[in-house]
């Protein structure tokens, strides 16, 4: 299941939120038609994935570290521990708790935006501010690949 694109969805006073029909579409072949939601560890959103991404990540604690060690715990805690099984409502919406809509400073606006095996939701400003950011960042390493080169010197070294 790989998540791409971004989408911007109108959040009621409920904290029910539309999924976009692509990411639904995907999700409901699932063994659980819903999302599963948590919040990131690494960047101020939540991440969302389907159960079966959830029930890898499990796996791959279990494989990847002995059952007592600290890193498999607080994986575990902070991911496993945290997350929520939100089903879709007929309207294919979702009801964000409080809980997470605090941490990602989610209120009337709620950005998803697919990045292969998860997606990310985002308050609106806060999903700008990371993409500009990442954008910058994606520029220098392209640059440093010699994949970006300036327009002068690509287009004299193409008519040789």
């Amino acid at each position: 299941m790989r998540f791409t694109a971004n989408y911007s969805n109108k959040v009621d006073a409920k904290g029910r939120v539309s999924v976009p029909a692509r990411y639904r579409a995907l999700l409901e072949k699932s063994e659980f038609p819903g999302i599963v939601v948590y919040e990131s560890f690494k960047l101020p959103c939540l991440e969302a994935s389907s159960r079966e991404f959830m029930d890898e990540l499990s796996q791959r604690l279990a494989e990847d570290f002995g059952a007592f060690e600290d890193e498999k715990e607080a994986l575990a805690t902070t991911i496993l521990g945290a997350a929520f099984d939100l089903p879709f409502d007929g309207g294919g919406r979702i009801l964000l708790p409080q809980s997470l809509m605090q941490f990602a400073g989610i209120t009337s606006m709620a950005v998803f935006v697919g990045v292969g095996e998860k997606i990310l939701i985002w308050e609106p400003a806060a999903w700008e501010a990371y993409r500009d950011e990442q954008r910058s960042k994606a520029r220098a390493a392209a640059q440093r690949l010699g994949a970006l080169r300036p327009r002068a010197v690509a287009a004299a070294g193409g008519g040789q």
